[in-house]
């Protein structure tokens, strides 16, 4: 009997001892300190009314099938304000300041308290005692406490800013042929609860915060660029007839990963041949041929900015005759578009600049007759904002000093085109990032080869042969 007894106690200290929290660590120390994000809140806490809240939800738990969800990205604006990346978290802004158990402030986080059986399955979490010592996020509530504090605090205001709306804004119902959308019911809820109160889902100031990056921005998305390229010049150098586009795929995605990005900005477009001419093709399955052209528009994300970077590389590493042409002409109008990018032009003058010369240079290779024909073959926008996101927030308006944008033109002729079919099957796209200065433009991604001598000069420079 005092064995068994005995054997029982040693049990329930063992189970005691492994449901003991471990340190909590953060493995990276090149991120962005607490203070800018404190800073980053008191700006936009400033911007708003003392009537007004501010509620910013973490990013929802995707499922990817079955059990399985996919790896976990925080909503950006929160990541912009806290620089947490856990899953259920939320940030709630009280311009007006409110109190809650004693303590007054203007801020309130709210994270799931950590649990040691659920951390041996998924990893040690940052908790409220975390937030508040690693973050400087004060007071750090735990998330239950959400619900609780709104329902106080929202009696005495009239507008509830949602920032980026709700995690996720409707669900299909695909068999009933219908969409639940979800925010209409948060709205209708707050109203039956606060009669008065106004929701609002989006920030025009977070927007134009974001829009304009400060030192610690550009220093962690120049990291991702610069990942970009070194993964760029190894595909290149890499690349020869014969190779499926997941080949190319591979060797571009484990140069991010062993250089430290967390991840890719956005699935790598990889298309071949014809897939060249596709704009978002990602299946990335073809095997290449001699003779094909590359398209490439892969970024790396590091501690949360993403490059977005495209080349477009003959497989053979020669270009056609007619390769060239055309890709010397989407070269000519990325240079025409990058020189507009200066401070106080209009956010679309990139644009214009790009497809003037294109609709030109098409109309003297007898590819179009008129100008309108251009976005037969010129289909998408030059530029969009880059940082947090691939499609960065911004307010569209005239450039700005410190904001990094795209110019990324192109010519797409796929096959059966209203042309001479010698120019069927070449898609070409050429992208850099580039920083707005009261000096110029900058190509954050200038190093990476763009003329076509230089881009067979780096291919050839391959051991590997052909």
């Amino acid at each position: 009997m005092k064995f068994h007894i005995a054997v029982v106690l040693a049990l329930l200290l063992l189970g005691q001892a492994s449901a003991q929290l471990l340190p909590y660590e953060r493995y990276e120390s090149d991120g962005i300190p607490p203070n800018v994000y404190r800073e980053r809140r008191q700006q936009l806490i400033a911007s708003h009314t003392d009537r007004a809240a501010i509620l910013l939800l973490s990013a929802d738990v995707r499922n990817r099938q079955n059990d399985v969800d996919y790896e976990y990205r925080q909503n950006s604006n929160l990541l912009y304000l806290t620089g947490c990346t856990e899953p259920r978290c939320a940030l709630l802004l009280v311009p007006g300041g409110f109190t809650w158990n004693d303590t007054h402030s203007t801020e309130l986080f709210f994270i799931e308290p950590r649990n040691p059986d659920r951390e041996t399955w998924t990893g040690i979490r940052m908790g409220p005692t975390e937030a508040e010592r690693l973050l400087g996020l004060r007071p750090a509530l735990e998330y239950s406490a959400l619900k609780e504090v709104l329902d106080s605090l929202l009696r005495h205001r009239d507008t509830l800013y949602l920032a980026s709306g709700l995690p996720t804004p409707s669900v299909e119902l695909p068999i009933a042929g219908t969409r639940i959308e979800v925010e209409q019911l948060l709205r209708n809820w707050l109203h039956e609860r606060f009669p008065g109160l106004i929701l609002r889902t989006s920030l025009r100031t977070l927007a134009a915060m974001r829009e304009v990056k400060d030192a610690h921005e550009l220093r962690l998305l120049q990291k991702a660029i610069d990942i970009t390229l070194d993964a760029f010049e190894a595909t290149m150098r890499n690349a020869k007839p014969g190779m499926a586009e997941y080949e190319l795929e591979a060797i571009m995605e484990y140069h991010f990963r062993r250089a430290g990005a967390e991840d890719v900005g956005y699935p790598s477009i990889v298309g071949s041949g014809i897939n060249s001419c596709i704009l978002h093709y990602q299946t990335n399955r073809r095997t290449t041929r001699t003779g094909d052209l590359v398209l490439a528009d892969c970024g790396a994300e590091y501690r949360g900015y993403t490059a977005d970077i495209t080349r477009t590389f003959p497989i053979s590493g020669r270009f056609s005759p007619e390769q060239r042409q055309l890709y010397l002409l989407v070269l000519e109008a990325q240079d025409s578009a990058i020189a507009s990018a200066t401070v106080g032009a209009p956010f679309r003058a990139t644009h214009r600049a790009a497809e003037s010369v294109i609709a030109r240079g098409l109309m003297e290779l007898g590819i179009i007759e008129s100008p309108k024909e251009v976005r037969r073959y010129f289909m998408h926008g030059t530029s969009h904002y880059l940082g947090l996101d691939v499609h960065d927030a911004g307010t569209y308006g005239p450039l700005r000093a410190g904001t990094v944008i795209t110019v990324e033109p192109g010519i797409y002729i796929p096959p059966g085109s209203p042309c001479d079919p010698k120019w069927w099957n070449i898609g070409i796209r050429i992208e850099d990032d580039i920083l707005i200065t009261d000096s110029g433009p900058v190509n954050l991604s200038a190093r990476l080869p763009r003329h076509p001598d230089a881009i067979e000069a780096l291919m050839h420079a391959s051991p590997a042969a052909r």
